[in-house]
C-alpha cells in the first residue's frame, strides 16, 4: 500500500515536469528555426549580389581622390532591390586599398528604383606617385562579397614651381620674336597643372595664358608664373629684351626665382 501510495502521490508532479521540459523545447526550436531563416536570409543577400559595379560617368574609368576632402563613390547594384540592403549598416561596407592608404566609410544611401549605392567616404594615406584601386567590401553573417578592383586617380598639386625659357645667345631676348615658356612642377607627379602667367611691364614684354612670351620693346622683365591650385607655389625668372635679331640655340635654361 505504501509503495503504491508513493507512486499516487509522484506521478502529477512527473506529468508537470515533461510538460514543462516540451515547452522548453518548442521555445528553443523556434529561436532555432528564426536563426537559420535570418542565417539564410542573410546568406541570399550575399549569393544574389550578381553584380555590384563602379558607376562611371562619360569618359570617366576611375575614382578621383582628393584627401583628406570626402569623395562620392556611386556604385551600380544588381538585383536593384538589394541596394538599400548593402546601405543599412556601414559596418559592413569596408574598401580594400593598397600601399597603407585608407578610405573611411561615414555614409551611404541606397535607390532601389534604379539600383545605385552612394558611398561617402574620406581618404588618408594615398600617395600621388604610386598606383591605387579600390574595392568594395559587403560583409554579412561571416561571408563577404567583393567588388572588382577599380582605379583611383589620387589629386596632386605642385608645391614648387620653376620656369622653363629657350635659351640665346647671349642671354639676350630680341623684340619681334616670340618665345615659349614652359611651368615645371613639383613633385614631378603634380595632376593640377593650371598656372597663371603675368609680366612686370607689358609696355616691355607680354606673355599669354599659354607662356608664350612677346617682347615689346628694350628693357628688363620680371616674368612670373603661379599655380592655380596652390596659390603659394609660384616662380619668377628676369630677363633682358633687346632689338635686333637674335638667333635661339637649341635647349633651355630653367629657373625657379628672379635674382
Amino acid at each position: 500500500m505504501k509503495k503504491n501510495l508513493f507512486y499516487a502521490l509522484m506521478m502529477p508532479a512527473l506529468l508537470l515536469g515533461a510538460v514543462s521540459c516540451t515547452d522548453y523545447q518548442d521555445d528553443i526550436d523556434k529561436l532555432g528555426a528564426e536563426n537559420d531563416a535570418l542565417r539564410s536570409y542573410n546568406n541570399q543577400t550575399i549569393s544574389q549580389l550578381n553584380s555590384v559595379v563602379f558607376q562611371t560617368e562619360k569618359g570617366v574609368v576611375n575614382i578621383t581622390v582628393d584627401q583628406p576632402t570626402a569623395t562620392t563613390i556611386i556604385y551600380e547594384v544588381e538585383p536593384k532591390e538589394l541596394a538599400p540592403t548593402l546601405a543599412e549598416d556601414i559596418t559592413r561596407l569596408s574598401f580594400l586599398t593598397q600601399h597603407g592608404a585608407a578610405m573611411a566609410i561615414t555614409a551611404a544611401a541606397a535607390n532601389a528604383t534604379d539600383g545605385t549605392l552612394t558611398i561617402t567616404a574620406t581618404p588618408s594615406g594615398f600617395d600621388g606617385s604610386k598606383d591605387y584601386s579600390l574595392s568594395l567590401v559587403y560583409s554579412e553573417d561571416g561571408r563577404s562579397y567583393q567588388t572588382a578592383y577599380t582605379p583611383v586617380k589620387v589629386i596632386t598639386r605642385p608645391t614648387v614651381l620653376a620656369i622653363e625659357i629657350p635659351s640665346t645667345s647671349g642671354g639676350k631676348y630680341a623684340v619681334g620674336a616670340k618665345y615659349q615658356l614652359k611651368a615645371l612642377f613639383t613633385p614631378s607627379y603634380t595632376t593640377e597643372k593650371n598656372v597663371v602667367w603675368s609680366t612686370s611691364d607689358e609696355a616691355i614684354a607680354t606673355i599669354d595664358e599659354n607662356g608664350v612670351l612677346t617682347p615689346v620693346k628694350n628693357g628688363t622683365v620680371t616674368i612670373t608664373v603661379t599655380s592655380v591650385d596652390n596659390p603659394e607655389a609660384t616662380a619668377s625668372i628676369t630677363i633682358e629684351i633687346t632689338g635686333g635679331n637674335i638667333p635661339l640655340d637649341e635647349g633651355g635654361v630653367s629657373q625657379g626665382s628672379a635674382e
